[in-house]
């Protein structure tokens, strides 16, 4: 082969290796909002849905006892025995802790012991005063004969009147005698420390333990905390938004801060008159049954409150909308002549992948779900055969 028969070899090499570039190596652009080689936009469709469907906004809050108490004692003492333990159940009545009587018990023997002295006392006084009553009337005959001497009536007279003053002292210090019986008797009873509360129905649970049997406490002295827990407050802040909006009465959902799957219904109990000035948010108290046990104080939560309710409203993927002129709104397919129209719409809220629409209140077609960016009103479209045009279905509220 010659030079020139060579190079020109190798120039048909070249350009045929141009070619294919041209050919196979350029890119091409697909997919959604690209236009085909008709001009049109490709685009993925959803049919929008009537539904009922609630704008419920989540608040985070936590959980409190709807009641609670702290056990002390009312009198000082060694701690015998704790009946009692963290999460038990208690009612009302049932004895909680027990101290050392042993001293209560000698100091009501002995107030027992001086009300019988005190009883012993007053049957001698009440035996003087007989005696001293019954010499003054014969002193006072014997003086009205004029047998004994005025001076003789005047000592008859004052004797009997001590006699009775005594007597009546004894009286009064049986009396007193007695009340310290009460009092050593009430004192004995508080060695045993009994749950109480105003709803003997209404169990409750141990919620600390904060005393072990041995320890020596003084009046008033933590021992235990009993709470309820059934059912349990949720107390959440809201914003000014939201306030007018809320009532007592009005239910609400409650989940576990972080666990999605469960939810809990709740109730509006107590909504708070004021403000915090510096949060600008009012405190709200919502009532948890709790009847399965699933819920605990001190727990973080989300509660959602219903904002507003709309009944058979036109609901559209969230991803539908859009914003052509100032205007919200969504694209709608005309399956028959494949174009896109744009429809102005009112958003009444969003719910998570849902968008609740006030008007329109029907579409006649299927909205724009993705590819809508190179959209305009009119334009021609092609649909993607693989998406799914049907939107799903918002749950009932």
């Amino acid at each position: 082969m010659t030079r020139r028969s060579a190079l020109v070899a190798i120039g048909a090499c070249i350009a045929v290796a141009l070619l294919l570039v041209v050919v196979y190596g350029m890119p091409t652009e697909t997919g959604p909002g690209a236009a085909t080689q008709t001009g049109r936009v490709a685009v993925e469709t959803q049919t929008a849905r009537l539904a009922d469907i609630e704008d419920i906004r989540e608040y985070s809050g936590s959980l409190e006892p709807s009641a609670q108490f702290t056990v002390a004692p009312k009198i000082a003492g060694r701690i015998e025995a704790v009946a009692v333990d963290i999460g038990d159940e208690v009612a009302s009545g049932d004895t909680l802790i027990t101290l050392d009587d042993q001293e209560y018990r000698q100091a009501l023997a002995e107030a027992e012991a001086r009300l019988q002295v005190a009883r012993a006392q007053y049957e001698q006084a009440r035996s003087d005063a007989r005696t001293a009553n019954r010499s003054r009337e014969r002193v006072r005959s014997l003086n009205a004969k004029g047998i004994a001497a005025t001076a003789e009536l005047d000592a008859a007279e004052a004797e009997a009147a001590n006699a009775n003053a005594a007597q009546s002292v004894a009286r009064a210090s049986i009396a007193e005698a007695k009340a310290q019986v009460e009092t050593a008797r009430i004192r004995l009873g508080y060695t045993e420390i009994r749950a109480n509360w105003p709803e003997a129905d209404n169990r409750r649970r141990v919620g600390e333990r904060i005393v072990e049997p041995g320890d020596t406490v003084a009046a008033n002295t933590p021992l235990l905390r009993i709470v309820s827990v059934r059912p349990l407050t949720a107390v959440i802040q809201v914003p000014e938004a939201l306030y007018p909006l809320l009532s007592v009465g009005q239910s609400a959902r409650l989940r576990v801060a972080g666990a999605e799957s469960a939810a809990f219904e709740a109730e509006i109990t107590r909504i708070a008159p004021i403000f915090d000035p510096e949060t600008r948010r009012a405190r709200v108290e919502l009532t948890a049954p709790n009847d399965e046990g699933r819920l605990a104080p001190g727990m973080f939560v989300q509660v959602g409150l219903v904002a507003e309710r709309l009944d058979d409203a036109l609901v559209v993927p969230r991803s539908a909308l859009v914003s052509r002129d100032g205007r919200d709104g969504v694209f709608v397919v005309n399956t028959e002549q494949t174009t896109a129209r744009f429809v102005p719409a009112e958003i009444a809220f969003t719910r998570g992948e849902q968008a609740a629409l006030r008007s329109p209140a029907a579409l006649d077609g299927p909205v724009v779900t993705l590819g809508q960016a190179q959209l305009e009103d009119g334009i021609g479209v092609a649909l993607d055969d693989s998406a799914d045009t049907t939107a799903d279905a918002p749950g009932d509220a």
